[in-house]
């Protein structure tokens, strides 16, 4: 992943979150927060697109109620949801606001969602992002790729540990490219230990869903 910070105010910094292996554009973001929930967001399985500050809408008469979203979330079954990334120590004073873009947002036909550090930091979570990331910056061949996507298909029915992946002679550096990748999965939580069990990555009849718990939220 590589990092582009441009000034676009004197007060504000913009960075540039680039996923080639998930995605074909980058993703910006304002604050280091929006930076880890890009993170977070990007390692979860279902996860397909996702927009920085994608449209705005009008919560009252003039444009002083012009209200843009900070993020839109893509999935993988087609479905969207759009994100708000708040401080938690902010989320008082900016939930009459909140509340408001969820209702006119529901009207348009998009659910919504305000995460905080609480939840993007959950227990070293945004920090494993960051490091999911990092083995997804790893290049490796589609022969090798598939190779590992084998041997947990054809000897692990199709679920086994990591562990037991190198045992089989596969890196644990693939594995976890791989999950990064979205062609294999772990559960929420995204622990990255050898003893964590990875799946083959399939389709979710409830996306939005999965990815709420995969922030804690059940």
């Amino acid at each position: 992943m590589s990092r582009i910070v441009v000034t676009r105010a004197p007060h504000r910094e913009v960075g540039i979150v680039n996923a080639g292996w998930l995605l074909d554009h980058p993703v910006e973001h304002e604050s280091h927060l929006e930076r880890r929930f890009i993170m977070v967001a990007l390692s979860c399985p279902v996860v397909i697109d996702i927009k920085h500050q994608p449209f705005s809408i009008w919560l009252g008469p003039d444009d002083t109620h012009r209200y843009t979203p900070d993020f839109l979330v893509t999935f993988d079954d087609g479905t969207q949801l759009v994100v708000e990334v708040k401080a938690e120590v902010f989320l008082e004073q900016e939930q009459a606001k909140l509340d408001a873009a969820k209702w006119h947002l529901r009207d348009m036909g998009f659910p919504f969602l305000t995460l905080t550090d609480k939840q993007i930091d959950r227990q070293g979570l945004g920090s494993r992002a960051i490091l999911l990331m990092r083995y997804g910056r790893i290049a490796f061949t589609a022969a090798q790729a598939l190779e590992c996507k084998q041997l947990l298909q054809k000897h692990c029915a199709a679920s086994a540990s990591v562990r037991e992946l190198m045992e089989l002679g596969a890196s644990e550096e693939i594995v976890w490219h791989l999950v990064a990748a979205h062609a294999l999965r772990v559960d929420a939580g995204l622990h990255m230990n050898v003893s964590d069990s990875v799946y083959l990555n399939t389709k979710e009849e409830c996306c939005d869903a999965v990815f709420r718990t995969w922030f804690g939220i059940v």
